[in-house]
C-alpha cells in the first residue's frame, strides 16, 4: 500500500532516505507479525479512537466532524496485528499558514470553524526566541498504542516513518506536535518522538477540554527531521542484528 502511494507521490527529494526507512520499518513490523496501512480517510482513525482502550476520545484536530481534513491534507497510519485488530495508530494533518502560533492561539488547530461557545484566544507563553513556523506545516497527533503493545518501541517507529512520508508526499517545511505535561515529563517518550525542540506553549484553562491544561509545542525544521532519520534507521538495524523482539503473550 505504501509503495503504491509513493508511486504517485508529490515529490522525490527524499527518495533514498525514504526507501531505507520503509525497508527497515517494514522489517521491524514483520518481526512482530504486524502490518502497516496508510489510509487517506482519517474518519477511520476518528472511528477507532472513539472506542479505543484508555483514550479520552478523539483529538478534534484530526476529526472530520470538527476540522477540514481530507486526502488532500491528511492521513493516518494504522498498525494491525495478525488478527486484523488495530494495535497502534497516528494521525497527520498538513496546514498551510503564515504563522502556526496564531493557528494555535485562535484554536483553529483544534476546531475550524471555532464553535461560538469556544470563541476567544489562548494567551500563548512561547519563549521569545521561538521561530515563526510558517509555510507547509505538518502536525502529528492522535497517537495511540494498545495497552498490550506499550513499551514496545512503536512511537519511535511510527513518527519517523510518518515524518518522512509527509515530507515526500506533501513537501512539509516543518514538523510539529502538541505534548501535554504528563507526556512531556517522560524523557524517553520525548526522545522517541524525535523533535528537535520542545517549548512550553500554554498553561491555563483550555476550552476544548473544559479544564486547565499545560502543553508544549514540539517542532523541527525539514532539515532537522532529515538529519535525525539516520539515527532511527540505525536503531532498526541494531535491533535486527541483536534479534531483540518483544510481543504480547498469546
Amino acid at each position: 500500500m505504501l509503495g503504491e502511494i509513493l508511486e504517485t507521490g508529490r515529490g522525490s527529494t527524499t527518495t533514498a532516505v525514504l526507501d531505507d526507512v520503509l525497508r527497515r520499518s517494514q522489517d521491524w513490523f514483520a518481526r512482530r507479525r504486524l502490518t502497516l496501512r496508510y489510509d487517506e480517510d482519517v474518519s477511520g482513525w476518528a472511528g477507532h479512537m472513539r472506542t479505543a482502550d484508555r483514550t479520552e476520545g478523539t483529538n478534534p484536530t484530526f476529526d472530520p466532524e470538527h476540522s477540514p481534513v481530507s486526502a488532500a491534507n491528511s492521513y493516518w497510519l494504522d498498525v494491525r496485528d495478525r488478527d486484523g485488530r488495530t494495535v497502534a495508530c497516528i494521525a497527520v494533518r498538513v496546514i498551510h499558514t503564515a504563522d502556526f502560533a496564531r493557528h494555535i492561539s485562535s484554536m483553529r488547530l483544534w476546531y475550524d470553524p471555532v464553535p461560538a461557545e469556544l470563541a476567544g484566544r489562548l494567551d500563548l507563553v512561547l519563549p521569545p526566541g521561538t521561530p515563526v513556523i510558517s509555510g507547509t506545516v505538518a502536525h502529528y497527533g492522535g497517537h495511540w498504542v494498545h495497552p498490550d503493545w506499550r513499551r514496545n518501541g512503536l512511537p519511535g517507529v511510527l513518527l519517523p516513518l510518518a515524518k518522512i512520508l509527509t515530507a515526500e508526499l506533501f513537501g512539509s517545511d516543518w514538523d510539529t506536535g502538541i505534548v501535554l505535561l504528563d507526556s512531556a515529563r517522560k524523557e524517553s517518550l520525548l526522545a522517541a518522538y524525535g523533535f528537535a525542540r520542545t517549548e512550553i506553549c500554554y498553561s491555563g484553562f483550555f476550552p476544548p477540554r473544559n479544564r486547565d491544561e499545560t502543553f508544549f509545542l514540539v517542532y523541527s525544521t525539514r532539515e532537522e527531521t532529515l538529519r535525525a532519520l539516520p539515527a532511527a534507521i540505525s536503531g532498526f538495524r541494531e535491533e535486527a542484528q541483536a534479534g531483540g523482539v518483544s510481543r504480547p503473550a498469546g
